[in-house]
């Protein structure tokens, strides 16, 4: 069987790509490598166990860290194992500062690089992932595409047609394969928000935090606030507290966290894997950001982009708690089966550079 290596960078990461792993271990000799930016248990290993995916053969630890450090020392440990291992290729996923790292060794190796999530554009510059996602699809020998609007974001950018692919999005099957984990008869709205665009800039966290006490002022209902390590470290930073009714809470497990957005009168979060989770859920959901790359949800009137003006923010909510959400069909079906077919008729071809 032939040896490939699956990179996982952070969370979402795992929750993608656990059923496309399992597809993979029964067709390849397939390596798992952690890149460790995500190490607290409730952000990494309680994945590994509720989704059924086993444990990683390499876990880089590189931690936390400024984008150029994690980068940095992401490269040059993946490296050790690629120099090790040399695989037939490189499947990364996503747009963190993890898939980078790996995709720029791979990359330098003139190992065949496979980009799954390629395509998405948000068009905003100055999110860190925008970078990150266009360098790796221009990185990668294969582009694994979501959705047709992804391809052709590629085509514009000029990438050959013949090196993408499009598929659905693994998220549906993912989410279909669990039994959610919670229950409160109490009303209430969940938020995340770890962005960088959103936390490292003290008056965008201020501008956050003033419109959920509006939020919660308003409508007198729990905000269950989803804390991250780095959202936390910030706040403290920068002297600042929960407003009235905010409720911040520790991250959760898979399962639970997903059944907190099914039950959720409302979600609001800078992440785009939660949007996706509340689309296929059917679950009003807000996205705190000035862009974002899930065009397809803003398009099908499930999601709506608020941008960071309080008033603006307000009506948004009053808006998604108005309307009853029907959960989204258009992310397909069978994508693991779909991107492993792709990756075993394709692997016999990927050292033949001509057609870049």
């Amino acid at each position: 069987m032939k040896k490939i290596i699956t990179c996982i960078g952070i969370r979402p990461d795992i929750i993608r790509l656990s059923q496309i792993i399992k597809k993979l271990d029964n067709n390849f000799e397939n390596l798992i490598v952690d890149s460790g930016q995500h190490y607290d248990y409730n952000l990494n290993k309680i994945f590994y166990d509720q989704l059924g995916v086993r444990l990683p053969d390499y876990n880089l630890n590189i931690k936390s860290g400024t984008h150029a450090s994690q980068v940095a020392r992401l490269m040059i440990e993946f490296e050790k194992v690629l120099m090790k291992e040399l695989p037939e290729f490189v499947i990364v996923l996503g747009d963190n500062n993890s898939s980078l790292g790996f995709a720029l060794a791979t990359a330098k190796m003139n190992i065949p690089l496979v980009h799954i999530e390629s395509g998405m554009r948000s068009k905003n510059w100055f999110m860190p992932e925008e970078k990150n996602r266009k360098i790796i699809d221009h990185l990668a020998d294969m582009n694994i595409c979501y959705l047709p609007e992804h391809k052709n974001n590629l085509l514009r950018e000029g990438l050959n047609p013949r090196r993408s692919w499009v598929v659905g999005n693994p998220i549906i099957e993912v989410v279909q394969s669990v039994k959610l984990s919670f229950s409160q008869e109490k009303p209430f709205y969940l938020v995340t928000c770890h962005r960088a665009e959103n936390i490292e800039l003290k008056q965008n966290l201020e501008i956050i935090l003033q419109f959920l006490g509006k939020l919660y002022s308003h409508y007198n209902t729990e905000i269950k606030f989803i804390l991250m390590p780095k959202t936390k470290i910030m706040m403290e930073k920068y002297e600042l507290k929960f407003p009235e009714g905010i409720n911040p809470i520790p991250p959760q497990g898979f399962i639970e966290f997903l059944g907190m957005e099914k039950e959720a009168d409302l979600v609001l979060t800078d992440s785009g894997t939660v949007v996706e989770e509340c689309a296929i859920l059917g679950t009003p959901c807000l996205t705190i950001r000035e862009s974002t790359e899930r065009v397809d949800l803003i398009e099908l009137g499930v999601n709506t982009l608020t941008g960071l003006d309080v008033d603006q923010m307000l009506e948004s909510a009053t808006l998604a708690l108005s309307r009853d959400i029907e959960p989204v069909l258009h992310y397909g079906k069978n994508i693991a089966d779909k991107i492993c077919n792709i990756l075993i008729g394709n692997s016999l071809n990927f050292h033949k550079k001509a057609d870049r």
